[in-house]
């Protein structure tokens, strides 16, 4: 195959220059001890001191060497990250989580968690073993993403249906009567893979595939609603090239991770107009989370590339002239993109699917991973 060269913005004018640590210091790069699992760990979402843990796994290993049974459902303690009882069971991949009070959301491919049967949407008490609750709905296709407000939860993946009545890949429930919101109706044309409630509540940000949000062909693979009625929000006007797997906000900003020819790190302010250009790197962005001054980023990458990707001769992307070495997780700058001197280095073809931010600013990673900075670090680490 002929070699293809893309032409790209320049991600930093003068080569790749390290941000300072500043205020916005990077969390450690050498995690702390904590519980591993023996598949991938797809998810995770921390409430209070807990994170709780949705994937592929079926087994994990505490801080104290024991191995337990975890059927693609755990939690651990954030501070010693150790293995907590919660434990309900899902009988099939879980992609998706989200905490609402004392209640823990779960969505994927599943038929049966806690042993009841549900289809792709669970419902689970947060604290104990993780009783599973009455809540029942059922999508019929996968559950990518999950998200809560205050009243409602939101649900994104590549559903037409919940409850036999027509979502095209996006549905809403009212967290009061637990019942699916009759009104809230927006549509994506393509499966969604990330949802995240704006600070406001008002807004909902729509992250995925697809190239209609609404209908509206303006809104390609990042958008927003309105958090009540579902219609596509206008006063967030990005223009996006390229597909975005997870997204992140503050109160004024707004990341999006994805890939295309390699990977992409996009930041835009709560209006759409861009902050910085676009951080490419040699393989796909699959997850990211905001931790005070700083943007993190986890993927399948190996390198940041400042000169733009392409396709070499096996049709891999790689960087068009010198990369800087970022194997899976990497963070930049939140105000200028500018990358960090953080660099913790993890192992595995497909690395990171998974970020958190903790309590007391820090940073949780699932994945394929099995080692981190050269140690053994089993598909899930703790930063800070």
């Amino acid at each position: 195959m002929p070699r293809r060269v893309v032409v790209v913005a320049a991600v930093l004018a003068a080569g790749l220059v390290l941000a300072g640590r500043g205020a916005g210091a990077s969390v450690s790069s050498a995690p702390r001890r904590a519980a591993g699992f023996d598949g991938r760990v797809r998810v995770a979402v921390a409430a209070g001191g807990t994170i709780y843990l949705g994937g592929a796994f079926t087994r994990a290993t505490g801080t104290d060497g024991r191995v337990m049974t975890r059927n693609r459902l755990a939690a651990i303690d954030a501070a010693s990250g150790a293995l907590l009882p919660w434990n309900p069971g899902a009988d099939k991949t879980v992609y998706a989580m989200a905490v609402a009070g004392s209640t823990v959301y779960v969505g994927g491919d599943f038929t049966r968690v806690g042993g009841a049967a549900r289809g792709r949407l669970a419902a689970v008490a947060a604290g104990g073993t993780g009783a599973v609750l009455g809540w029942d709905h059922r999508a019929d296709g996968r559950v990518r993403a999950l998200a809560a407000s205050s009243s409602r939860l939101y649900a994104g993946g590549q559903f037409g249906a919940v409850d036999g009545a027509a979502r095209s890949r996006l549905a809403a429930f009212s967290l009061a009567s637990g019942a699916l919101d009759g009104a809230w109706k927006p549509s994506a044309d393509g499966p969604v893979h990330g949802l995240r409630v704006g600070l406001s509540g008002t807004r909902v940000y729509v992250a995925g595939l697809f190239t209609r949000l609404g209908g509206d062909p303006a809104r390609a693979y990042l958008g927003a609603v309105d958090a009540a009625s579902g219609a596509v929000d206008g006063g967030f006007a990005a223009r996006v090239g390229f597909p975005v797997h997870a997204v992140a906000t503050t109160a004024t900003s707004v990341y999006g991770a994805g890939d295309g020819l390699g990977g992409q790190l996009g930041a835009w302010t709560t209006a759409g107009a861009a902050k910085f250009p676009t951080l490419l790197t040699d393989g796909g962005g699959q997850a990211i989370a905001v931790i005070g001054g700083e943007v993190y980023l986890g993927g399948h990458f190996g390198n940041i590339c400042p000169g733009g990707t392409h396709l070499d001769g096996a049709g891999r992307s790689v960087c068009t002239g010198a990369g800087t070495p970022r194997r899976k997780l990497l963070s930049v700058d939140a105000a200028s993109g500018r990358p960090t001197a953080w660099n913790p280095s993890a192992n595995s073809a497909l690395g990171v699917f998974a970020m958190t931010p903790t309590t007391g600013g820090s940073l949780a990673a699932g994945g394929d991973f099995t080692q981190v900075g050269g140690a053994a670090v089993r598909r899930l680490a703790l930063f800070g």
